[in-house]
């Protein structure tokens, strides 16, 4: 079956949701990682000891338990596949994500490699595409002290999180 503009488009809208979802989170630009569920929204991590949660709680524990020590992190998006019913879809994307945290010993990060997939169900609102539900599936991770040279650091730090690339 050959694909219309309408489908093309309809695609690109919701990767643009599933890519607001990395970079808000990565970012830390709460504003927009919050705009990219539905108000009823929730998400799991099984494999992670996550049972469903509402969306915005898992925001309170992304605060609250990742960014005191929070340094770096990057969720690359990589093969959507997408299955699209009127104004409801179903994405499964692949995942890989690498974050970095500081620790109690200099120069020292905790570095967590990690892959697997987002298995989303969005709707189509006024506002555009938003999650519904999502599901994280790990399929592998490592982590491990890693050391890097202190102007290193602050160069991530200087340039990684809360910082808007639109505005400069």
């Amino acid at each position: 079956m050959a694909l219309t503009i309408e489908d093309l488009l309809t695609r690109e809208e919701i990767r643009d949701t599933l890519n607001d979802y990395s970079q808000g989170l990565d970012q830390r630009n709460w504003e927009l990682f919050d705009r990219v569920w539905t108000p009823d929204a929730t998400f799991e991590a099984p494999d992670e000891g996550i049972d469903t949660l509402p969306a915005s709680e898992l925001k309170a524990r992304l605060v609250s338990r990742n960014d005191p020590d929070r340094l770096s992190g990057q969720h690359l998006l990589n093969n959507t596949h997408f299955q699209i019913d009127g104004d409801r879809a179903r994405t499964i994307t692949e995942v890989t994500w690498v974050t970095l945290q500081t620790t109690d010993k200099p120069n020292i990060l905790f570095e967590v490699r990690a892959g697997g997939l987002y298995v989303d169900d969005l709707v189509r609102t006024a506002e555009g595409w938003r999650i519904s539900h999502r599901t994280l599936v790990t399929k592998s991770k490592t982590t491990q002290g890693v050391l890097y040279p202190p102007e290193r650091i602050e160069s991530i730090r200087e340039h990684s999180l809360n910082t808007d690339w639109f505005l400069r």
